[in-house]
């Protein structure tokens, strides 16, 4: 499998018109429940091997899930839930500040082909930018990983959108 990181280093870089699907709507989902979160990881993940996570505890989940430097917005079409994006706060490595890992980012099966991707990719890449740390400072950096395991077109959808590969990684 082939792990590909990318990145982006401002709002600028995003490009994309934002998510126009009629039935469509993006919500934060406010009160954090570790037992949604992990739904959400399957019904996203099962086409594509997302199994690391399968096999946590719900207390892991709560975990992850609670800390104030997770976030989660949920895409629904017609009232189901179509696909999720998870973000994570992190400090810099090098540097002061803040990036934004996006963890977790997809549509469910019966939504892929709809026309959502790319608009949904859009929105939460602009929902990213204004993640403020406690201070009220913006991101400097947003990130991700890809990998060949998933949907073929995920790693093309990133970089339309603006992300620039910085890392490839081959793993077992």
């Amino acid at each position: 499998m082939i792990v590909w990181h990318l990145d982006m280093r401002s709002p600028e870089s995003v490009v994309g018109k934002p998510l126009s699907h009629p039935d469509a709507v993006l919500v934060e989902a406010r009160i954090h429940q570790a037992a949604f979160n992990r739904f959400l990881y399957q019904l996203v993940g099962e086409d594509w091997d997302w199994k690391e996570k399968n096999a946590w505890s719900l207390a892991r989940w709560q975990a992850q899930v609670e800390r104030p430097e997770v976030r989660t917005w949920v895409l629904y079409v017609k009232g189901s839930p179509a696909g999720y994006v998870e973000m994570v706060r992190q400090p810099l490595v090098d540097g002061e500040g803040h990036q934004i890992e996006i963890e977790n980012f997809g549509l469910a099966r019966p939504f892929i082909g709809q026309g959502l991707g790319s608009g949904f990719l859009t929105d939460a890449l602009h929902l990213a930018w204004a993640f403020t740390d406690h201070q009220g400072e913006l991101p400097k950096r947003v990130w991700l990983h890809t990998c060949s395991d998933d949907h073929p077109n995920a790693r093309a959808n990133y970089e339309a959108r603006g992300f620039q590969l910085f890392r490839t990684v081959e793993e077992d």
